[in-house]
């Protein structure tokens, strides 16, 4: 309960002064009173609430699109938009000569790089081949060489063709080390041939991989149980794209599980900080003003998104599940989400326009039964919307003054208001 207290700030003042026989009167001031609002510290509950406007998104959405669909054809179309489908339910297919085609060329070029890398190991293997066969040469060589400088063995000598036999002993290592020098190289050569025939055979082991799953997703099926919200053309048309849903989804086939829901919201940055996964979330919606629901976030962006209208108010999406929708909930209604992410139960509290921040804490304005005021240091703990716990400083039944007409000190707190009504 709040009163209203007159305290008197200016008083009445009468003197007489008498100097040299002459006599000065001094005038009464005029009185001046000051309406003082105030109100009664309790023991309350007192929480930090956040809120947001979303809307209602399913929560399995997505869309389907065949391979190559620009030069696809559409072979079958077994659904219509409104068609409850289970899971791998066939839903349409599209000619496959192509995507066949795709698999068979990729199988070549497969086979094309593993013959590669067959060639450069067999070029190696004759190159070590090569260099065996000329380090024996360059020996052989060198041993005949050595045999006509030292005339060994002595019972050939002396010999009329020396001169040419150390001539032709010389040709051969000559030789010998030629063939070794391109052995080498034919050896050194091998190493960057097997790595660009490896790269070659794994870029074709992908577009394999990718002809194949092209040519498997020729048939399209449902990943889930769902219903069909879209469909981009019908048989006999070019194979198309559309885009709907709340999420702008796009796909041939566009589907939705429309029997689950989730509340996609937009908190600020101020308020998204206390916000985690698991929290409890109230949830309204404005189509339907009986249904309150209790919700539980589910994700919170890592990333914020800046207003594009050009305004600095940056926000994070909040995803919030929704436990058993109410009938007639729809993809796309407004949901209201509220959020407690701070929350003392059971404790002292104040208003919080009845506190005031001062450069060395907080402080109260407390009203004393004869109206008299005084300034109290006071130590506050979790500051909800319209009362701010009070840890020490003020006791239940205080009257704290929540604010004046007159020349009280400041008591704007930067906290917010008062609920509505709460001055009377």
């Amino acid at each position: 309960m709040k009163t209203r207290t007159k305290v008197i700030t200016g008083i009445a003042i009468g003197a007489v002064v008498i100097a040299g026989g002459a006599g000065i009167a001094v005038g009464l001031a005029p009185a001046q009173e000051t309406t003082v609002l105030t109100e009664e510290v309790a023991v309350r509950d007192v929480d930090v609430t956040v809120a947001a406007s979303g809307t209602v998104s399913p929560a399995v959405e997505f869309g389907l699109q065949f391979p190559g669909a620009a030069a696809a054809t559409l072979a079958s179309l077994s659904v219509e938009v409104g068609d409850t489908v289970e899971a791998g339910a066939v839903l349409a297919a599209i000619e496959t000569a192509s995507l066949e085609s795709a698999v068979t060329g990729a199988r070549a070029s497969v086979a094309a790089a593993r013959a590669s890398i067959a060639n450069a190991e067999t070029t190696a293997d004759q190159a070590r081949q090569a260099i065996s066969a000329a380090d024996q040469a360059i020996t052989a060589a060198e041993l005949a060489i050595e045999n006509v400088v030292d005339e060994f063995p002595s019972s050939s000598y002396p010999q009329p063709n020396e001169p040419l036999a150390l001539l032709n002993a010389q040709k051969q290592k000559v030789t010998a080390e030629a063939s070794l020098e391109t052995a080498r190289r034919q050896l050194e050569a091998y190493y960057p041939q097997k790595a660009s025939a490896e790269a070659s055979l794994r870029s074709a082991l992908d577009q394999l991989d990718a002809a194949q799953a092209d040519l498997s997703r020729a048939t399209m099926t449902a990943p889930v149980a769902s219903t069909v919200i879209a469909v981009a053309s019908q048989l006999g048309e070019p194979i198309g794209t559309t885009s709907v849903g709340v999420n702008g989804t796009s796909g041939f086939i566009v589907l939705a599980a429309l029997d689950t829901f989730v509340v996609e919201a937009d908190f600020a940055e101020s308020d998204v900080v206390g916000i985690a996964d698991g929290q409890s979330v109230t949830l309204e919606f404005d189509a339907l003003p009986d249904a309150r629901l209790e919700g539980l976030v589910t994700e919170v962006d890592a990333y914020g998104s800046v207003d594009p209208s050009g305004g600095s108010i940056t926000t994070y999406g909040v995803t919030i599940s929704v436990p058993t929708p109410p009938a007639g909930l729809r993809a796309g209604m407004t949901a209201q989400a509220s959020i407690t992410t701070e929350e003392a139960t059971g404790v002292i509290s104040a208003p919080v326009t009845a506190i005031s921040e001062r450069e060395d804490g907080y402080v109260a304005l407390v009203q004393s039964e004869d109206g008299s005021v005084e300034e109290v240091a006071v130590e506050i703990g979790v500051r909800g919307g319209y009362y701010v716990e009070i840890v020490s400083g003020l006791t239940a039944g205080d009257r704290v003054v929540t604010g004046s007409d007159g020349e009280l000190p400041s008591t704007s707190s930067g906290f917010g208001g008062p609920p509505e009504g709460a001055r009377d």
